[in-house]
């Protein structure tokens, strides 16, 4: 168990970036549909017409765990708006695992348990965090991969410009 959580840790580390390894800006969303934790269902359909923020992560990824807190920061500020919908999608990652780590960091934020790539590989080919902005038209407006995390603030101008 533990050189397997050792071997996930390194993962989101270890994978080579690939060019063009994921959706960026200009980019359609592509069509995907996953069950939230709070039971509400976090799709493609369902961002349009609003602002959607989603994640990609897995809580063994140390990248991950320094970005979820910014994505949380997020969530609290925007929670409240009717027009942003936010989201983190776990990458090969159960229930538990998850349950747990959102409990301990006193997390918030609705996330989707996946144990496997399928939604995760509509997005990306590889490397997580994955943070994409979705204007309200379904277009990628932000596309943030696990060399640059954007802070609290680059979110919220990508949050504002996603809005026009």
């Amino acid at each position: 168990m533990i050189t397997f959580v050792m071997a996930a840790f390194v993962a989101c580390v270890k994978e080579e970036p690939e060019e063009n390894s994921g959706l960026g800006a200009g980019d359609g969303v592509p069509v995907f549909s996953v069950t939230l934790n709070d039971g509400s269902i976090f799709s493609d359909r369902t961002i349009r017409g609003k602002v959607g923020v989603i994640e990609f992560f897995n809580t063994s990824c140390g990248d991950c765990r320094e970005s979820l807190p910014v994505l949380q920061e997020l969530y609290e500020s925007r929670k409240a708006e009717n027009g942003i919908i936010i989201a983190a999608i776990a990458r090969e990652e159960g229930e538990e695992d998850i349950a747990r780590f959102w409990e301990s960091h006193g997390l918030t934020v609705p996330y989707s348990q996946q144990t496997d790539r399928r939604v995760y590989n509509l997005f990306a080919t590889v490397g997580i965090p994955r943070i994409y902005v979705v204007s309200p038209e379904g277009i990628i407006t932000a596309a943030y991969g696990p060399e640059d995390a954007p802070s609290l603030s680059q979110l919220e101008s990508d949050v504002a410009k996603a809005k026009r």
